[in-house]
């Protein structure tokens, strides 16, 4: 190997380790704020439920949180399966 493609592959090496690092010493705070109104939010929320994206169950418990002004809590599944 070549003293240059030495160097190319320890500056991408400690390129990769830097990044994996930022992530993994990134404690701060999040911060919600909404960008919709609450009235878009409701009408969204109905929507995903007449079509079957939620349940009724998940349904009434976003539409809670939504109303109380915080963020929507709902857990997501890869499968479709709840």
């Amino acid at each position: 190997m070549t003293a240059a493609r030495g160097l190319g592959v320890i500056a991408a090496a400690l390129m990769v380790a830097g990044v994996s690092g930022c992530a993994m010493f990134n404690r701060g705070t999040l911060h919600y704020s909404r960008t919709t109104t609450v009235g878009h939010e409701l009408i969204d929320l109905k929507d995903a439920k007449d079509k079957g994206a939620l349940s009724e169950e998940e349904y009434a418990k976003a539409k809670k949180d939504i109303l109380e002004g915080g963020p929507v809590k709902l857990e997501a599944t890869c499968s479709g399966k709840r």
